[in-house]
């Protein structure tokens, strides 16, 4: 190892690229030392990993074995950018003496449940809720949140086996599937039933309902990024967002970068948090808080010129100074949008004409993430997506265009 200061990233499917993370040591003057996940992508991400930093495998030893291996490096922070290995980043974290978040507060960051009974107590917001873990107790938590409600993990990402109910008929029948090895789908161990945070009307294309990345050392809790989000798809899934400056208004984007901040610090987090949030007809309400970075957020930062999230989330786990913008209201407005398959669909036919996409105006890149024969189910959330559409827009009005124009194209078949 060099002299610079040790940066520990325990490694596994993630919000960041190694690249960017790359830069990002670069610029803070650290050396990158990877942990890596025992998983599939992570051992296939080894190559690339190398060319960047130092690997340490977890496979075949303990986390004690690992943290004594870890401490020999002498390291003077650690981070995680996968919502997978938040947990484990916690606990080599205290073993090796390291800031990050605390384990008294790592099942209210990483379970659902436990979040909204912090909030609760906190006083950030209120939200009826239950957890169930077998259908049989379905009914009793209707009893107690009503319809309409959402079904969702307890733990989970990517808008996983989630879904709105508005009968109790749609209620049983959801909860049954998430428990139903048979069904095809993933299998949840516990879902939360909660009362549904209904959003106010907005027009198509935008969602209602926002993100917004924070940076929190104690109780100094600051807005990095804010990523709009486009509406959703049926029944619950995201289509991706944008960001540089907001179609909801300066008012509103300063009452929801306040709630967020309020809920980062009941969580009691440390580092950087993604954080959903409704809008709704009373105001924002917290949708829920993830404790890493979110999904493209650095990307359409730095795209949009307004922050650098990779930057500030390494200098925040060395304890180094970090700069964060205020609210844009102007200026360039990057996008990253999912094309998500039908509902009902269950496999991908054909795909033809791609290039008809990447020719729109406003379009600097496509991603076709899946194949011909590929199997489709919206009940895996986002990693069922079959495609995602980059580039940038001058205008909100560009941006909607450019977004009518995806749908329109005919490049894919399903069955």
């Amino acid at each position: 190892m060099s002299d610079q200061p040790v940066l520990l990233v325990v490694y596994d499917t993630g919000s960041l690229a190694p690249t960017r993370l790359a830069e990002a040591a670069r610029r803070a003057g650290c050396a990158l030392v990877f942990v890596l996940a025992d998983s599939d992508h992570a051992r296939e991400m080894v190559p690339t990993l190398e060319t960047v930093g130092t690997v340490v495998p977890t496979a075949g030893r303990t986390e004690e074995e690992t943290a004594a291996a870890l401490k020999a490096l002498d390291p003077s922070g650690i981070i995680t950018f996968s919502e997978f290995q938040i947990g484990t980043t916690v606990r080599l974290a205290a073993a090796l003496g390291l800031r990050y978040h605390q384990p008294a507060d790592v099942d209210s960051i990483t379970h659902k449940d436990r979040q909204r009974e912090r909030f609760a107590r906190a006083g950030v917001d209120v939200v009826r809720h239950r957890t169930v873990t077998s259908p049989e107790q379905t009914a009793d938590a209707l009893a107690h949140v009503g319809l309409p409600a959402i079904v969702k993990p307890v733990v989970g990402a990517s808008s996983r086996n989630t879904r709105a109910v508005t009968s109790r008929e749609e209620a049983l029948a959801a909860v049954a599937e998430a428990f139903d090895a048979s069904a095809g789908g993933p299998v949840e161990k516990a879902v939360m039933i909660e009362e549904l945070l209904v959003g106010r009307a907005t027009p198509a294309p935008w969602g209602d309902y926002i993100a917004v990345d924070c940076v929190a050392d104690g109780d100094d809790v600051r807005p990095v990024f804010v990523t709009s989000k486009f509406a959703l798809a049926e029944p619950f899934r995201e289509r991706g967002g944008y960001g540089g400056h907001s179609v909801v208004g300066e008012e509103d984007e300063r009452a929801v970068r306040e709630l967020a901040c309020r809920a980062v610090r009941a969580l009691n987090i440390h580092g950087v948090a993604d954080v959903e949030i409704k809008l709704t007809d009373r105001g924002p309400r917290v949708i829920e808080v993830n404790g890493r970075l979110g999904a493209w957020v650095d990307d359409l930062a730095v795209r949009s010129h307004t922050s650098d999230p990779a930057h500030v989330a390494v200098a925040a786990a060395l304890g180094l100074p970090y700069r964060t913008p205020p609210i844009r209201t102007g200026g360039p407005i990057a996008f990253h949008y999912l094309v998500v398959p039908p509902a009902g669909a269950r496999r991908v036919r054909a795909i033809r004409n791609v290039t008809a996409l990447r020719r729109l105006p406003h379009v600097d890149r496509v991603a076709v993430l899946t194949e011909p024969g590929a199997d489709v189910d919206w009940r895996i959330g986002a990693r069922g997506n079959v495609a995602a559409v980059l580039g940038t827009a001058a205008t909100h009005d560009e941006l909607a265009a450019t977004v009518a124009a995806i749908e329109k194209v005919e490049w894919i078949e399903y069955e």
